[in-house]
């Protein structure tokens, strides 16, 4: 960041340091290479789980991975989570549902593991045209890398009308 002096012909150098309200300095933003990989990987995994791909889907967990999904409970691991995907896939009666994700974060720890939060959305469109939005969720994952390949280790998925819900009622 550059910082004008008294004379407009002269500046100096600052380094800014942005800082968490706890004090603590604010994790660095992922190099652009890391960001590419993390969206290139939602964007594959979402693609398997739309197209009905739900053992590729699978395969985009580690194996040991916790997936919890909105409304509560947890599954443990790819066999767990295909069979929940391919169980949930089964309320759109033939529809074609899409995961749009957006609003992403990325964090890379100094362990390797890749935080990520974002916002999701599923449109579901009925073959008659009509199109169906889901309640929108905020999602929380951690990634690792399973020889060299990203994988989701956990995520945890909160829909917005259950979370204003529960603020409304106190």
């Amino acid at each position: 960041m550059t910082a004008e002096t008294t004379d407009p012909t002269k500046t100096t150098e600052t380094t800014a340091t942005t800082e968490t309200p706890a004090g603590t300095p604010a994790p660095k933003p992922p190099s652009p290479e890391l960001y590419v990989e993390v969206t290139q990987f939602y964007a594959h995994q979402m693609h398997r789980m739309d197209g009905g791909d739900f053992a590729g889907f699978a395969e985009s967990f580690s194996p040991d991975s916790v997936f919890a999904p909105a409304g509560g409970g947890g599954l443990h691991g790819p066999d767990a989570i295909e069979a929940a995907a391919r169980a949930a896939a089964g309320r759109f009666g033939g529809a074609q549902p899409r995961h749009w994700f957006d609003m992403m974060t990325v964090e890379e720890g100094a362990d390797g593991t890749v935080s990520t939060s974002y916002y999701a959305t599923v449109t579901v469109a009925a073959p008659d045209g009509s199109v169906l939005v889901e309640p929108t969720c905020f999602v929380r994952d951690t990634l690792v890398r399973v020889a060299g390949t990203l994988r989701a280790r956990s995520r945890v998925i909160e829909r917005d009308d259950l979370v204003a819900r529960a603020r409304a009622e106190g």
